[in-house]
């Protein structure tokens, strides 16, 4: 009887530490999230508005990101977003990686080469940033006049750009590839439309990242997001693939970008 009565409890009450489990790092990730819009803010305030760069390509001559040793951080390191955002942070990692990523992270900063721990620290933070159309993306389509004669103001390259600063997406919980599996965390998000659909039509989480454009709606179907008002919210399956949260241009949900002459 007692053991019947025991099992009936654990039945019970697994559930629910679960979603207690995972309510905690939803809590945790949103706070993360907070401190990181903080910290780009910051960055845009002493760029006189212009917001960090999603991905970016260093031109000769221009000044590179400096690691924890005080050398040059390297391409394609140096192109993703961690290290260029680290100095508004305090060069705090630990804002940028919550929950699992944290120790795995410093798993890394133990190990005796400091490089891996340089690399690492760029390639899976928890959020990741939605470069196409906040900042720029070097490699999709870079932000330049001849972009803008094309298609238009696709991309966000200053604060006051943004005709809905509460409504644009600036960085989301990600997922992507590492030392050969998925981890929760990736440098960067895609949006569901480009010139086209290229997300599938919904989450599966056995595809691969990809799929959703390294999007993760890890929390009951819900990523965190980072807001470019600095807000954070947790947006649902709808909501993450509407473009009307991800370029300032979009006016509806299936918009895609199109050439304007």
């Amino acid at each position: 009887m007692v053991i019947a009565i025991i099992a009936v409890l654990v039945a019970v009450l697994l559930p629910a530490l679960g979603k207690a489990k995972s309510q905690a790092k939803k809590v945790n990730e949103i706070s993360s999230a907070r401190q990181l819009m903080l910290g780009w803010t910051l960055y845009a305030q002493d760029h006189q508005e212009r917001v960090l760069k999603g991905y970016k390509h260093f031109q000769p001559g221009e000044p590179l990101p400096i690691d924890r040793s005080g050398n040059p951080v390297p391409h394609p390191i140096n192109s993703r977003y961690p290290w260029r955002l680290a100095p508004w942070l305090g060069k705090n990692f630990g804002v940028m990686y919550a929950n699992e990523n944290a120790p795995l992270l410093r798993q890394f900063e133990s190990m005796p080469d400091p490089f891996i721990a340089t690399y690492a620290a760029s390639v899976f933070p928890s959020l990741g940033i939605n470069a196409t159309f906040v900042g720029g993306d070097d490699l999709e389509l870079p932000p330049v006049p001849r972009a803008f004669e094309q298609f238009g103001e696709f991309c966000a390259l200053r604060t006051s750009d943004a005709r809905r600063p509460d409504n644009l997406l600036v960085f989301s919980s990600a997922r992507g590839p590492f030392e050969g599996k998925v981890v929760n965390g990736f440098y960067q998000v895609k949006s569901p439309y480009f010139m086209a659909r290229r997300w599938s039509q919904d989450f599966n989480p056995a595809d691969g990242p990809e799929a959703w454009g390294h999007v993760h709606p890890r929390f009951s179907g819900r990523a965190v997001t980072g807001m470019l008002d600095g807000h954070v919210e947790a947006m649902n399956h709808r909501e993450l693939q509407d473009m009307q949260h991800w370029s300032n241009q979009a006016d509806r949900p299936d918009w895609s970008l199109q050439r304007v002459r």
